[in-house]
């Protein structure tokens, strides 16, 4: 199976665009000279982080490593994917003002649409290193499950204030209170409820993004 790799048009479509956002950004900074949206950058890096180890993996022919080094590379791009449809909850920040809420409204979604299409162009191309590796597995058993896995992400980092690496940095308590959510769902009704509506807003955008290509 041949690996995906961004056709020369789409890569430059996406530096465009990231372009764009950064041309808003700092034009808001410059008109109010507040740096108050300039969180968005750190969100926005955040989210190249999934994009960057599938591009790392398809370059260093991941699907010859043995599975004990690719399952680990995959557990952790799985942590960072919620980073790149994350941005979208930064619309929340739109009634702060300091510049026409119209502005702030096309920066926030540039931002977030950059996101998105980060995070759905590493979803394609790890799909197809995971069936590579996995040829009897079903697209949709990959598909679906990622894109609730990211909701349910979304959920722990905008609401819970957890971020990627505290895994590791703080492991017992995090995995303390996301347990909870596992062991007693019905008293986390709201967290899964957010988490099947995020995950099958994704889920619906990235096939409409590439039965489009098509």
């Amino acid at each position: 199976m041949q690996l995906p790799v961004i056709a020369g048009n789409s890569r430059k479509a996406l530096w465009v665009a990231v372009t764009f956002s950064l041309i808003l950004l700092l034009f808001r900074c410059a008109r109010t000279g507040s740096w108050q949206y300039a969180f968005l950058l750190w969100n926005l890096f955040l989210a190249w982080v999934p994009y960057y180890i599938t591009w790392m993996m398809q370059r260093l022919h991941s699907g010859k490593w043995p599975l004990a080094v690719w399952a680990p590379v995959f557990g952790l791009w799985l942590l960072y994917l919620p980073n790149a449809p994350y941005i979208i909850t930064d619309l929340y920040h739109l009634p702060e003002g300091g510049a026409p809420r119209w502005f702030d409204l096309i920066l926030i979604l540039s931002f977030a649409w950059n996101g998105l299409l980060l995070g759905f162009i590493s979803i394609k191309q790890m799909q197809a290193m995971f069936l590579q590796r996995f040829p009897r597995w079903p697209v949709q058993l990959f598909i679906l499950p990622v894109m609730l896995l990211c909701g349910w992400g979304v959920y722990i980092g905008r609401y819970l204030r957890w971020n990627s690496w505290d895994l590791v940095v703080q492991p017992v308590p995090l995995l303390r209170e996301t347990g909870a959510m596992v062991l007693h769902p019905l008293e986390y009704s709201h967290v899964w409820g957010f988490t099947v509506c995020m995950g099958l807003f994704m889920h619906i955008l990235y096939h409409l993004k590439f039965a489009a290509q098509k």
